[in-house]
């Protein structure tokens, strides 16, 4: 993908752009003080809504400022509905990777805004903005099914996109008075009159069929679409994109063009209701999709050290989450430097309790050392149990039948414990690293802590995101027992 250009006109989002705290710890909706509460209905132009009513909703930040290069994204997390949260947050990271990679400098900052939430059905606009170029498109969840969609799900296939568009273009021609030849890229020369769109049986959405649908037009500027209050189409446009003012185009009467999904849609911005059952209460585990963008979990084993504190500040420093691979030992020694990871949103998971070599014991004794140090863990930190590294990447297959956590290896090896020099482990940890690479470190030795500004500056230069590991494999189901080095 390219640097695209940025073009819509940045809509204020009191609630969000008003959040202050960490990417980790989320604010609730209802804390938000600038929040008026309620829906809104706009008389004329899009329909935007501030769902309180949404349970456990919550604002996170991902922020980081380094090298005259700031970005600030802040994302809805909608507990039940992990897929909707996680395109959103994805299609920040996207937009966060383009910024960097094509250059960086000066201020990136994003924030969502939600356009319904009711009737089954979740719709969001995405909203960034650098300098005076703004691009937004919106994203759109069915409850039902679970599944997150884009914006051509609102429509009854590419058939309706095409027609929307032409009717986008005659309305620009004649009521914008934007030139034929100066429409924007995507849309077709304006007809001076167009056959009315076929009210055809509105189709079930295919998801596979509509994300290929919005891939193909991915530039279009069709994908800031929504609906006004009564339930018509609306198309925005930025100021300096058709004319020197922001310009939204209202296509009346576009039921015809909508897929079912589209008709079920349209139907909640109507009724207007203020509720939204979603199947569970439960909080995603994960918030970005690394199929979509560059990521890496970067891991830290033997801890926690003297110098887990000083690691932690340079991670806050990118907004970068780590997984600490802990010893259960030195965690009942030191559990407010374990909890302080946690807080900081860092993922805490075992590594046995004094680094015994596991292939050597019998599968009662890996048993009772795996669980004795999740005990110390939990006491620690309360943390779920994720994942269990054991000591030298050595296993057998006694320890992989006695240990009922997924077994996370590595395929970028540091040798920071071998040669304790910082330029060698920047260099081992930078070239190494491919989108899906878990990255060996060793948070008790000061060299490797060391290396990590410089190896956070020049991963992020290069677009790449930061997660833990189950963020890293998020949506995929990992076997107990099973050695996983990286995600492919």
């Amino acid at each position: 993908m390219v640097w695209k250009t940025w073009k819509r006109q940045l809509v204020s989002w009191c609630a969000v752009m008003a959040v202050t705290a960490p990417l980790t710890a989320c604010t609730s909706w209802e804390e938000l003080g600038a929040l008026k509460g309620g829906r809104e209905r706009l008389a004329d132009g899009l329909h935007t809504i501030e769902p309180t009513w949404i349970d456990g909703l919550t604002v996170a930040e991902h922020s980081v400022s380094v090298d005259g290069t700031t970005i600030t994204s802040k994302y809805p997390v909608v507990p039940g509905a992990t897929d909707f949260t996680v395109d959103i947050r994805t299609t920040m990271a996207e937009r966060e990777t383009e910024f960097i990679t094509q250059g960086g400098g000066g201020e990136l900052t994003q924030h969502a805004e939600f356009l319904v939430a009711s009737n089954g059905v979740l719709g969001a606009r995405v909203i960034s903005q650098y300098e005076d170029r703004v691009d937004a498109s919106t994203h759109w969840y069915d409850v039902a099914s679970g599944e997150a969609l884009p914006w051509t799900a609102l429509l009854n296939g590419d058939q309706a996109v095409d027609q929307l568009a032409a009717l986008v273009a005659l309305a620009l021609y004649k009521d914008h008075d934007v030139a034929a030849d100066a429409m924007p890229d995507g849309l077709p020369t304006p007809q001076d009159e167009l056959p009315d769109a076929e009210d055809t049986e509105p189709a079930l959405v295919d998801p596979e069929a509509v994300w290929k649908s919005a891939e193909k037009h991915e530039d279009s500027p069709l994908a800031d679409l929504g609906f006004d209050a009564a339930g018509d189409l609306v198309v925005s446009f930025s100021p300096g994109e058709v004319a020197d003012n922001e310009v939204q185009v209202t296509v009346a009467d576009s039921e015809p063009l909508l897929s079912r999904f589209g008709r079920s849609a349209r139907q909640a911005v109507r009724d207007g209701e203020e509720s939204l059952e979603l199947p569970s209460n439960t909080v995603p585990t994960y918030t970005i999709d690394c199929d979509r963008v560059p990521c890496v979990a970067l891991t830290f084993d033997d801890g926690p050290g003297a110098d887990t504190p000083l690691l932690l500040k340079h991670l806050e420093a990118y907004s970068a989450k780590a997984t600490f691979y802990v010893l259960g030992q030195l965690t009942e020694g030191d559990p407010d430097t374990v909890r302080a990871a946690m807080e900081a949103g860092h993922e805490i998971a075992n590594h046995s309790w004094k680094h015994d070599n596991l292939a050597t014991k019998s599968g009662n004794a890996v048993q009772d050392d795996i669980e004795k140090t999740w005990k110390a863990i939990e006491e620690a930190t309360g943390v779920t149990r994720t994942t269990v590294r054991p000591p030298y990447g050595s296993y057998n297959e006694t320890t992989q039948a006695s240990i009922d956590y997924p077994l996370i290896l590595w395929d970028v090896d540091t040798l920071d414990w071998q040669h304790r020099d910082t330029e060698k482990t920047i260099e081992a940890a930078v070239s190494g690293t491919r989108p899906g690479s878990i990255v060996l470190f060793h948070d008790i030795h000061r060299p490797t802590v060391d290396a990590i500004p410089e190896v956070l500056s020049q991963l992020h230069a290069k677009g790449y995101h930061f997660v833990t590991v189950t963020e890293l494999f998020g949506g995929r189901t990992l076997e107990p027992g099973v050695a996983y080095t990286r995600r492919d």
